[in-house]
């Protein structure tokens, strides 16, 4: 439920990019670049938040129980 908004922002946090942000003065950036890299942290943070939301809750994940069920009533063993 959580993975898909991860991905999402992930992609939007793409969008928004600028490369060598980090190797350039603050004085020397453009507004459109600076705004940019604020909405590339937001996208980031968000992704990386959602993600993680996801590790603790989603049954994606092979540790979780639920996987492990889902697995082993496809592959015919008992619970």
């Amino acid at each position: 439920m959580y993975l898909g908004p991860a991905f999402l922002f992930a992609v939007f946090a793409s969008l928004f990019y600028v490369p060598g942000f980090l190797d350039m003065p603050l004085g020397m950036l453009t507004s459109r670049q600076l705004i940019s890299e604020l909405l590339f942290t937001v996208f980031a943070l968000i992704a990386l938040a959602s993600l993680a939301r996801s590790i603790e809750l989603d049954p994606v994940w092979p540790w979780r129980p639920e996987f492990r069920r889902l697995v082993n009533l496809l592959l015919g063993r008992a619970p």
